[in-house]
């Protein structure tokens, strides 16, 4: 199917709803679909009051024109959201997050490099929007929720006709059915026309079928950790709807039947966390289960949310409940939601000629008092690559986590520095869902010391929610060395023994930058038994990845020795290559012996037999531990004759 023309590949079995034609159409999360466009500003959409669950679903919306293609993922809430020319996708995802991110890819939306959204709170104390003032949730009277936020119009209908005072909204969650409608700016003006507000986080559940869930809903595997994680979502949710520190965030877990024992350590977490950020921790759930269990636990020390909001479906306006002893929950601390829509009964009411479906409560909350926020220790741990080579990018990582209980820390700003004092590199990013932060120096260049190493640092600066942290480590620089040089020789059975050393020789030449190397060629060597000419050698080594090449060359050599054939040779050039990734040697000569030419091709250590107790070597390649020296010609002969004309070698280092 194609939309402002982006082509998404769709399962077939998906319905596709143009909100244009179907404006008043429940965009739900909780079902395979497709839904096209914006419903209008005063749309009335009609969604049960409770739609629990998450699926695959899409949205697509109009977006500016010629935006670049951008994909960011809350992991927690199991959403995507993707901009490109023209388009504004939501995606949501249930158990098939590959499902998702195949359609968008299909559409050139790269979900595979999907940035983090934010999922935690940053700046606790201070709204990324204008935030309404601290009463926003605090209200004693009649309100209710439901699945979409009413359209501006409805809520003055009702505010001028109905007895309701406060209205319950999601903010998010990853069992959240509905795309609500709700904005900050929506709150802005709904608070302004005297609405107070019922903020709603609908994460993991104690059952994948709890209470309204259909068999559909994210089930909570690893309590603390989730609780945690859910908490930082839904504060960085109410900053969006410009709900400020000190609002009531209310968690709905819905009835459950088994799992008491995760849904408590679920809930201490989330308030805890909630507590930490400068908010309010509120709990939504069944009188039979939720709130039974709360009391239960209230003996051990248990940490207990602020607000308690039960259900119980009696009719009764009342925050008095036989579950909930009176000295609990006592200083304004109670909402009850006491009617909800059944088969029977839809539990519609109208007002100003607008008919609504809903969920009836009964509020008694105050504005209630709140710690600042309280700065957690966290840990960082590099753990990106040992080995770094001068001239190549360096994709470096660190981890960033709560010290006590080791849960990622999300949506962070980390720094990893590279180098000594007078060579420092730095790149930054921030910290993904697993608290993981990748970033890539683009040129590595760093100074090769003795040991080969470059110090490495992360740091995290800290924040309001988080104290500061950092790692260090000690990488390993890739280096080469290669060495070249002409002729040596060996001869100590005549009447005048002849020792030559290494000629040209260019020492060995270790480097992790591009250099070269070439001593001057050397004189010519004239010799009874052995002569050459035109002798040079040559170092050169480069970077993006380190690499070294060694070069030998001869232009003529004669060997000859009593007793022996006389060896001749011209064009001599003998070529080592190493990195860390291949290794080469090869060699070019004319080769005669005795006066008759030999072939001897490309092939490594050629061995011609030159009589007793003598031989040559052509090609002659020895394998090193880190890489390899190639001689052009090697002849050995008895009384300890060692002659070696041409020889290039080359290694590299620290290559893992």
């Amino acid at each position: 199917m194609t939309y402002q023309g982006h082509t998404f590949t769709v399962p077939a079995t998906w319905d596709v709803v143009d909100l244009a034609e179907n404006p008043d159409t429940c965009v739900r999360y909780d079902r395979h679909a497709v839904y096209l466009g914006k419903p209008a500003a005063d749309a009335q959409q009609s969604c049960p009051a409770d739609v629990l669950g998450r699926t695959e679903a899409l949205v697509l919306e109009p977006g500016e024109s010629s935006s670049a293609a951008h994909v960011s993922e809350n992991s927690t809430s199991h959403t995507y959201w993707a901009t490109a020319d023209g388009i504004a996708v939501t995606a949501s995802y249930g158990g098939n997050r590959d499902e998702i991110k195949k359609i968008l890819a299909s559409a050139g939306l790269p979900a595979d490099k999907a940035t983090p959204a934010a999922t935690s709170a940053a700046t606790a104390a201070r709204p990324s929007v204008q935030a309404v003032p601290a009463d926003a949730t605090s209200y004693q009277g009649r309100g209710f929720d439901r699945c979409a936020a009413p359209p501006t119009a409805t809520m003055n209908a009702w505010k001028a006709a109905s007895p309701y005072g406060a209205i319950g909204f999601y903010i998010g969650g990853v069992n959240a059915g509905c795309k609500d409608q709700a904005s900050a700016e929506w709150v802005q003006t709904q608070y302004a026309n005297g609405w107070r507000f019922i903020p709603i986080y609908v994460g993991p559940q104690a059952e994948a079928g709890s209470g309204s869930c259909t068999g559909d809903c994210v089930a909570i595997t690893d309590p603390v950790p989730e609780g945690a994680a859910s908490a930082r979502d839904a504060v960085a949710q109410a900053q969006a709807y410009g709900l400020p520190a000190g609002s009531v965030l209310y968690y709905n877990m819905e009835h459950y039947n088994s799992g008491r024992e995760k849904v408590l350590a679920f809930l201490q977490s989330w308030t805890t966390t909630i507590h930490e950020l400068g908010y309010r921790s509120g709990a939504y759930g069944s009188a039979s289960s939720l709130a039974t269990d709360l009391v239960a636990a209230n003996a051990g020390g248990y940490t207990q949310p602020d607000v308690i909001n039960f259900a119980r479906w009696d009719e009764v306006a009342t925050t008095e409940d036989r579950a909930i002893p009176a000295d609990m929950w006592a200083n304004h601390q109670r909402v009850k939601q006491y009617d909800g829509p059944t088969e029977d009964d839809p539990n519609r009411e109208t007002y100003g000629g607008i008919t609504l479906d809903l969920d009836n409560d009964l509020l008694d909350v105050g504005e209630g008092s709140t710690q600042p926020p309280v700065q957690k220790d966290t840990t960082l741990t590099y753990d990106g690559p040992a080995t770094v080579s001068n001239g190549s990018p360096a994709a470096l990582s660190a981890t960033l986590a709560e010290k006590d209980g080791g849960a990622p820390v999300a949506d962070r700003e980390v720094t990893l520095t590279l180098g000594p004092t007078d060579a420092l590199q730095t790149c930054t990013a921030k910290s993904d869902a697993a608290g993981k932060a990748t970033c890539t120096i683009d040129k590595v260049a760093q100074p090769l010391t003795g040991s080969a190493t470059v110090p490495l640092k992360a740091a995290f600066a800290g924040d309001e929610a988080y104290k500061a942290s950092e790692a260090t480590a000690e990488l390993k620089l890739q280096y080469v060395t290669g060495r070249a040089y002409g002729l040596s020789a060996q001869i100590p059975v005549l009447a005048l023994p002849i020792g030559i050393a290494p000629t040209p020789d260019t020492g060995v030449v270790r480097a992790a930058d591009a250099k070269t190397v070439v001593p001057p060629c050397a004189a010519p060597v004239n010799l009874l038994v052995l002569s050459a000419d035109t002798l040079c050698a040559k170092v050169a080594t480069k970077t993006g990845p380190s690499g070294s090449t060694a070069t030998a060359t001869v232009e003529d050599a004669r060997i000859g020795l009593p007793g022996l054939p006389v060896v001749a040779l011209s064009g001599v050039t003998a070529t080592s290559t190493s990195s860390c990734t291949a290794t080469t040697g090869s060699t070019d000569l004319s080769l005669t012996i005795a006066g008759t030419p030999v072939e001897i091709g490309d092939v490594p250590n050629y061995s011609i037999d030159l009589g007793p107790a003598a031989k040559l070597v052509l090609n002659e390649q020895i394998r090193t531990a880190h890489g390899l020296t190639v001689n052009a010609a090697h002849l050995t002969a008895a009384g300890g004759v060692d002659v070696v004309v041409a020889s290039s070698a080359t290694d590299a280092y620290n290559c893992a």
